[in-house]
């Protein structure tokens, strides 16, 4: 799973505008030009999530990009990223923290942690998390 999320841009006045397409267009921003406008939105939306993620929200599913066109995709800054997408597939999963601790044999404190921002997991736990999941950690640039 990709996450990333679809933000629609506009010029104005020579300011270049960002804002999330639903469920996030709570979430808007500016820029410069296209690039800074691109960083804002990328800070914005690592914002969002990740205080949604630190009280617990519920986190929108990215879209699948079908039938979406004409927009700017943002990536959340990794910090974020992947918790937002432990607790994706967890959910997905339909598996609660504490028996995918007990799958891994970790603490649920561990689990939690995870589903924090700022969490930072090496490769080998993320494979192992994935894989517990039933998914494959997939490497891609």
């Amino acid at each position: 799973m990709m996450l990333q999320y679809p933000f629609r841009t506009w010029t104005e006045d020579g300011v270049v505008y960002a804002q999330a397409l639903p469920p996030l267009d709570n979430v808007l921003t500016y820029g410069e030009d296209d690039e800074s406008a691109r960083a804002a939105a990328r800070a914005a939306l690592t914002g969002v999530l990740g205080a949604m993620l630190d009280h617990g929200d519920s986190i929108p599913q990215p879209p699948d990009g079908a039938g979406v066109s004409d927009v700017l995709w943002v990536e959340p800054d990794p910090h974020v990223a992947w918790p937002v997408l432990l607790r994706l597939e967890r959910e997905r999963a339909g598996i609660t923290q504490a028996e995918l601790a007990k799958r891994l044999d970790v603490t649920f404190q561990a689990v939690q942690k995870w589903e924090r921002s700022g969490a930072n997991p090496t490769l080998s736990t993320v494979d192992r998390v994935m894989r517990a999941l039933g998914r494959r950690l997939i490497l891609v640039d």
